[in-house]
């Protein structure tokens, strides 16, 4: 490490494009500062966009001078700042692709005398830490419109899959206006079977109080670790306090193991039973037990705040209840394409699809896929998968040759939040009969489901599709079931992969 490594102070032109204002705060990984964009950005605004020079924006930094490396060796030392490095390039890759307002928003990223930084929306408002701190308790509306945001957010990140992997009061932010953000994926995860796996020396990431019991256990995160920190922030939204206080020789990680918490209505009046099993349910010690994001999404969707309903009592500031009672448009950014591009070039809307067109369009998307890498054929029949239904019906195999191409290209490219949605279509309603090659096309299809599902570390549901597989391709003519059979090989592969890989990576 650098003892001379470029310390940040007010008045730095960072890279030509951001003047430092005022420091925000520093953490053991990292430093944010107030800055100004200045005017002649090298960023040409983007289509719609105003110029930008003038406007606040939050420059992040890794510091290359914490106190924790300044105790490791000089070898550690290098191999951490490696993994520091490394987390921080992965954090404005993933910053950069995910669009939500409830995720700060990647404006660029860079390094400057040889420091990394990362320039993203200045979120003004408070940590919900110190709003809880300041409003305690919540009036229930308050509570669900913060969980609703969060979880709106977060499916947004699961669907990639990303799991953040730590969730905590003060990783979370509300604005002035009142709108609830997700801050911090330094060490977010992403879930793809290729992503860089990064082993940092030091101890379970996270942070106490808000761990999964799989992250005290050291053991793979998925999706459902966020639920459990997320079901933890909630309780203490709910009722003032989490499910398992924080004091000395509380015992606070094997309760985490092994307690089941008190319905939050044990603590707080008024909590619908709905809400009451939710919660609970967030906490199960056990991943496949918790609740799906989206699950949370619905549950709660009746109880949150509504547009034309009245603020709320107690009133608060900021008021976390106002982005649900007086809803504006936002208008998402351009979403980098992952690799199957946009479906901007189907056919116009007020146009016959004309079925030549689409059989040599899934002929190409398929030569795409088999090569391992879906293109503009891919691309375009994902732009097609609800017309097709629409004009020609469940029952057309072109239409359902149209979805399986779709979604195959978004397995490949890693969207594996869009693919389940679609490969569950096609099992659902666009298989239809129950002779050898509709049992061998479903089997099929359910095999890639759980592929994808593997991502999201639904390990019980992939060994059962798996099994069920080859019990399939037995009862099957020899050339189809040679084809289930082959699919099924590779899942398994994969499967076994996940299993005898490390327990869990930093």
């Amino acid at each position: 490490m650098d003892a001379d490594a470029y310390k940040p102070g007010a008045g730095d032109l960072i890279d030509g494009l951001y003047e430092l204002k005022d420091s925000l705060g520093k953490g053991g990984m990292a430093q944010v500062w107030r800055a100004r964009e200045v005017s002649g950005s090298r960023e040409a605004p983007r289509a719609g966009e105003v110029s930008r020079g003038g406007r606040e924006v939050a420059v992040k930094f890794l510091r290359h001078d914490s106190e924790a490396l300044y105790c490791l060796d000089p070898h550690e030392r290098e191999a951490e700042l490696a993994v520091r490095n490394a987390r921080f390039r992965r954090e404005a890759d993933l910053l950069g692709t995910l669009d939500h307002p409830g995720i700060t928003e990647l404006y660029g990223s860079g390094s400057h005398q040889g420091v990394p930084y990362i320039a993203m929306r200045l979120v003004t408002g408070v940590s919900l830490r110190t709003f809880l701190d300041e409003h305690n308790p919540l009036s229930l509306a308050a509570a669900v419109a913060v969980a609703v945001q969060m979880a709106g957010a977060l499916a947004c990140a699961h669907t990639l899959p990303v799991v953040h992997r730590d969730l905590k009061p003060a990783n979370i932010m509300i604005g002035d206006e009142g709108a609830v953000v997700l801050i911090d994926f330094g060490i977010a995860k992403p879930l793809r079977a290729d992503a860089t796996r990064y082993t940092a020396h030091g101890s379970t990431l996270g942070t106490r109080g808000y761990l999964a019991p799989e992250q005290l256990l050291e053991r793979e995160p998925t999706p459902r670790t966020d639920v459990y920190c997320f079901g933890c922030i909630f309780y203490e939204l709910l009722t003032g306090r989490p499910p398992f206080p924080l004091g000395v020789d509380s015992g606070l990680t094997d309760k985490h193991l092994h307690e089941k918490p008190l319905p939050p209505s044990v603590y707080a009046a008024g909590i619908p039973e709905a809400i009451d099993d939710l919660v609970v349910r967030m906490l199960a010690k056990k991943p496949e037990q918790r609740p799906a994001v989206d699950e949370v999404l619905r549950v709660l969707a009746p109880f949150g705040p509504r547009p034309g309903d009245p603020e709320p009592r107690p009133r608060t500031h900021p008021d976390p209840t106002a982005p649900l009672r007086l809803p504006s448009d936002r208008v998402s950014r351009p979403r980098p394409a992952l690799a199957v591009p946009p479906a901007a070039a189907a056919p116009a809307e007020d146009e016959w699809l004309d079925t030549r067109a689409v059989e040599q369009l899934c002929a190409q998307a398929e030569s795409e896929i088999a090569s391992g890498e879906p293109g503009d054929g891919a691309g375009r029949l994902r732009g097609l998968t609800a017309r097709v239904r629409k004009e020609w019906g469940e029952r057309r195999p072109l239409v359902r040759r149209v979805w399986q191409g779709a979604a195959d290209g978004l397995r490949l490219a890693g969207d594996f939040g869009s693919a389940v949605r679609l490969y569950q279509g096609i099992d659902d309603d666009l298989i239809h009969g129950d002779g050898p090659a509709e049992r061998a096309e479903r089997a099929v299809i359910r095999l890639r489901l759980a592929e994808c599902r593997l991502a999201f570390g639904e390990l019980e549901a992939v060994i059962t599709a798996v099994d069920t597989a080859g019990h399939t391709a037995a009862g099957l003519p020899p050339d189809l079931g040679a084809r289930v059979e082959a699919v099924r090989r590779t899942v398994d592969a994969q499967l076994a992969a996940r299993l005898a890989g490390p327990d869990m990576e930093a």
